[in-house]
């Protein structure tokens, strides 16, 4: 009796789905910050304090958040990236200071020969039929790149032959290195600020 009472219960407890929510990397964007350029040591606590409050509002509590939050955006935006299940993604979407909330995903690069992928060259020579004509060769035109590092003493990054920095540029140079290095026009922002810890958590 005892056998034939038990076998089924064991076979309803294999179908049974873990209750266990999956936890995930999100980045939350809360903004932009209420201090200035050049936020003191204070201001920028305050700023991670108030993300880890922000985040114990759906996890909890503040020691729950702290764990949960392996990067605070402190300095060009405001936000954080942590790991949460999707539910409180959700409900940390839904409050009114919270711009937007999505998950953490890493990219692949696409090329790493851009010329030749842009079709701008081939084999070296620039075909007639290339954009470059069309776009002036660059000129008074501000190109967004997103990139792991850069060296700002070598040749490619020098300003001779350049003209003014164009006059809608509305940029900061930010190099977070001292003296060590200036902004030129050729490098127009060099942000101070560094993002892996998303990819590799």
């Amino acid at each position: 009796m005892t056998i034939s009472f038990l076998f089924p219960l064991v076979l309803f407890s294999l179908f049974l789905k873990p209750t266990v929510a999956v936890q995930k990397s999100y980045v939350v964007y809360l903004g932009e910050h209420t201090h200035g350029l050049e936020p003191t040591s204070v201001e920028l606590n305050q700023v991670t304090n108030s993300h880890y409050k922000l985040l114990s509002s759906v996890v909890g509590n503040v020691e729950i958040a702290r764990d949960n939050i392996f990067y605070s955006y402190t300095h060009s935006i405001n936000g954080f990236a942590a790991v949460m299940d999707e539910e409180e993604a959700a409900q940390l979407a839904k409050r009114s200071d919270v711009v937007s909330v999505f998950p953490n995903k890493p990219m692949k690069l696409h090329t790493t020969h851009s010329w030749e992928f842009l079709r701008l060259t081939r084999d070296g020579i620039i075909p007639p039929e290339a954009i470059w004509k069309k776009a002036r060769f660059g000129k008074d035109t501000i190109i967004g790149n997103l990139d792991t590092g850069v060296w700002p003493e070598s040749r490619s990054f020098l300003d001779e032959g350049y003209g003014p920095i164009p006059s809608r540029w509305r940029g900061t140079c930010q190099t977070g290195n001292g003296d060590k290095f200036h902004c030129n026009r050729s490098i127009l922002f060099f942000t101070c600020c560094y993002f892996y810890t998303n990819y590799t958590s």
